[in-house]
C-alpha cells in the first residue's frame, strides 16, 4: 500500500522524479528538439572565397562608350573564368571579341589563381539620356578542383561555382570639345583629279551620324563625294566614337585650278544629345 499510494502521488518509485518533472523534461525535450541545428557547409561548397575587390568604377559621361574593369580576387586558385555583366535599360554592354563575344574572362588568363588579383574588362556604352551614376550587376562563374575530363565527360573533379557582384558606374558631364578637325591643310596639284582624306578625332563621347560637306570652292575647283551623295561620311563608321580617330574622303577635281591657296569652309554634321552643326575651314594648297 506504500507504494502504491506513492505512485498515485505521482512519484517513481524508482527515480523519485515526479511525474509533474518528468512533463517538464518532456516539454524542454521538445523545444530543445525544435531548436534549430547548427548549419555545417556541405562538404563541396565553394572554399575558395571568390569576391570583387572593386565597388565603383570609372566615370562615364552621358553619350560616352568606353572600357571599364573590375578587379577580382580568390582565397584559393580557381579555374574557366567567365563573366557577364547586367545593366540598366539603355546601357549597351559589349565583350572582348577574343571570346566571341558573348562574355569576358580575366585579363591574364582564365585561372584566377589564390591569394592574387585579376580584372575582368567589358565596354558600355551609356545614352545621352543617363545623367545619374548607374548600377551593373557582374554574374561570375568559375571552376574549383582539379582533374580534365574527357570527350565523355569522365574524370573530371571539378566543380562549378557562381558569384555575383553590385558595381557602381559613375556619370559625370563631359568636357571639351566634341570633336577636333585633325587635316586643317591639304596639298595637291593643280589639274589633279583624286581622293583625299580629312581626319577627324573624337571628344569624349560618341557622335552618330558624322558627315562632311565643304563649302564655297575657288573658281576652276570641284568636289565630289563617294556614291554621288551630296555630302560624305567616316570611312569607319557613321558614328566618330569618343577618343577615337576616323577620316572623311573627299575628291577635288582640280582640273582649271591655278595654283594658290585657298580657305574653304567646311561643315559638319552629327548628332549627340540633339543634331549639331560645326563650321570649321580647310586651306589647300595647290602647286
Amino acid at each position: 500500500m506504500p507504494a502504491l499510494l506513492r505512485r498515485r502521488r505521482g512519484v517513481a518509485p524508482s527515480t523519485g522524479v515526479t511525474t509533474t518533472g518528468v512533463a517538464a523534461l518532456l516539454a524542454a525535450g521538445l523545444v530543445l528538439s525544435a531548436a534549430p541545428a547548427l548549419a555545417f557547409a556541405p562538404a563541396d561548397a565553394d572554399k575558395s572565397e571568390v569576391r570583387a575587390v572593386t565597388s565603383t568604377t570609372a566615370a562615364l559621361s552621358p553619350g560616352q562608350s568606353g572600357w571599364l574593369s573590375v578587379v577580382w580576387t580568390s582565397e584559393n586558385t580557381v579555374r574557366d573564368w567567365s563573366t557577364t555583366v547586367t545593366a540598366p535599360p539603355g546601357v549597351t554592354v559589349t565583350y572582348p571579341t577574343t571570346r566571341g563575344g558573348s562574355d569576358t574572362s580575366l585579363y591574364g588568363s582564365s585561372t584566377l589563381v589564390g591569394e592574387t588579383k585579376d580584372f575582368t574588362a567589358f565596354k558600355l556604352k551609356v545614352p545621352y539620356t543617363q545623367t545619374g551614376s548607374f548600377k551593373v550587376v557582374l554574374t561570375s562563374t568559375y571552376t574549383v578542383g582539379a582533374g580534365n575530363s574527357d570527350e565523355n565527360g569522365k574524370g573530371n573533379n571539378r566543380k562549378t561555382y557562381s558569384t555575383s557582384a553590385t558595381v557602381t558606374v559613375p556619370v559625370q558631364a563631359a568636357t571639351g570639345a566634341d570633336f577636333t578637325q585633325q587635316s586643317t591643310s591639304l596639298g595637291i596639284k593643280a589639274g589633279s583629279n583624286g581622293f583625299q582624306k580629312i581626319a577627324f578625332a573624337g571628344g569624349p563621347t560618341d557622335l552618330a551620324r558624322f558627315t562632311v560637306r565643304l563649302g564655297d570652292l575657288p573658281a576652276g575647283l570641284e568636289v565630289a563625294y563617294p556614291g554621288d551623295r551630296s555630302s560624305t561620311g567616316l570611312n569607319g563608321d557613321t558614328t566618330l566614337v569618343g577618343g577615337s580617330s576616323d577620316y572623311a574622303g573627299v575628291r577635288f577635281i582640280a582640273t582649271d585650278l591655278k595654283p594658290g591657296t585657298y580657305k574653304i569652309p567646311v561643315t559638319v554634321s552629327y548628332t549627340a544629345a540633339s543634331p549639331q552643326t560645326r563650321t570649321t575651314s580647310l586651306t589647300l594648297t595647290a602647286s
